[in-house]
């Protein structure tokens, strides 16, 4: 495995050593690389950033050249970690809600065999919640549900903020024509169900403390819901592929 961490972040100047810590520099070292990519951040991100790489001998902070949103992000994750011969990619949010050191837990797993694409879950069995919204929880599991019914799939979370994927078990040809919100993970787990990918589920810690959401629940479930419907009653459900090159970033460190 030649794995590299990649950590989306978007104004979370706060959480940003958080997560860094969790993954510890000398035990990083162990992986191919740490990635921190800023997305036009307006709060000192990417500087808190680029101070941290300074401890660090394989961390590496880029800037995405425009807004991209999250699903963009996965986007040029995904592209650039090809280009850099990559066999895996670990996509830990920036915001310090998953425990950062539980990434090394999905590579581990992957190591000795069995699906390579392995997904973090807040609702799996042995899943730690702490200061998580109710609502969001009833609103994740009842969505949970709805996906399992329409792919005959048990599906028990449609996006946390902590997954391992495979570069083999993902397409850029569909990738590419997903959207780039925060949806983009809902498309991305129906892909590979489309596609007879074989995924897992690992039961992760999520937690509520200083985080800003950037999702608006009701427009999330909503988006959910004409998201499963396109896949399931059409023959060709995603948009038209965006180029490679909308995805770009500029190195800070």
């Amino acid at each position: 495995m030649k794995t590299i961490i990649a950590i989306p972040a978007y104004n979370c100047a706060p959480q940003l050593p958080r997560v860094l810590a969790g993954l510890d520099p000398e035990r990083a070292s162990g992986v191919h690389e740490v990635w921190v990519v800023d997305n036009g951040s307006t709060d000192g991100t990417a500087e808190v950033a680029v101070q941290q790489a300074a401890g660090w001998s394989n961390l590496r902070v880029f800037r995405n050249r425009r807004n991209v949103n999250l699903g963009g992000t996965h986007k040029t994750v995904f592209l650039k970690a090809r280009e850099a011969g990559a066999t895996h990619v670990v996509i830990l949010h920036g915001d310090d809600q998953a425990r950062a050191q539980e990434a090394y837990e999905l590579i581990a797993l992957a190591s000795v065999g069995g699906p390579q694409t392995i997904l973090g879950s807040r609702f799996a069995r042995g899943a730690r919640l702490h200061g998580y919204d109710a609502k969001r929880i009833l609103g994740n599991r009842v969505l949970n549900g709805i996906y399992s019914i329409g792919t005959l799939r048990a599906l028990t979370d449609l996006g946390s903020g902590l997954n391992l994927f495979a570069l083999a078990d993902l397409d850029p040809r569909t990738y590419l024509r997903f959207g780039d919100k925060l949806s983009f993970n809902y498309e991305l787990i129906l892909d590979l169900i489309g596609r007879g990918v074989d995924f897992r589920y690992h039961p992760i810690t999520w937690r509520e403390e200083d985080q800003v959401s950037n999702a608006r629940n009701v427009r999330v479930f909503t988006d959910g819901l004409s998201i499963l419907a396109r896949w399931r009653f059409r023959r060709d459900p995603w948009g038209p592929a965006a180029p490679a090159t909308d995805y770009e970033w500029d190195r800070l460190a």
